[in-house]
């Protein structure tokens, strides 16, 4: 099997599953290592940018394009493991509100639907309306 890598440092995330453990852990100790250093590597900065068509625009018009920005692997699971952490202190401490559902685990902007549909039906209930006499 092949892969193709467009991201500047040309690994792609199988190369980074298939590791032996002694090769993650040695990654997972350089990430450790920037973690309280910020000697964030200067590589990570880079993208490459794929311009991809917005279907029925002129092509000729560059405002006609979406643009795909493809970051360092190693960056991205730096960035993962940054977001694990900071979620895990600010669920420990309860600095997230219960009801926030965006960008959790296990939580869904779909709840939240439920939740407003389910508010608007007991509103209706207990205030006497009908459906059709507002």
């Amino acid at each position: 099997m092949v892969f193709l890598s467009h991201d500047p440092d040309s690994v792609h995330y199988h190369m980074l599953k298939n590791l032996p453990d002694s090769a993650k852990d040695t990654l997972l100790g350089a990430l450790n290592h920037i973690w309280p250093t910020g000697s964030f590597p200067s590589g990570w900065h880079l993208a490459t940018v794929i311009p991809i068509a917005k279907p029925g625009k002129d092509a000729t018009d560059p405002t006609s394009y979406h643009h795909i920005a493809l970051t360092s692997c190693f960056c991205k699971v730096m960035e993962r493991m940054i977001n694990t952490r900071l979620v895990w202190y600010l669920e420990k401490l309860k600095l997230i509100t219960p009801v926030q559902s965006g960008f959790r685990k296990q939580h869904s902007t779909t709840d939240q639907l439920v939740c407003l549909e389910t508010f608007i039906c007991e509103e209706i209930f207990w205030s006497g309306h009908t459906q059709g006499h507002f």
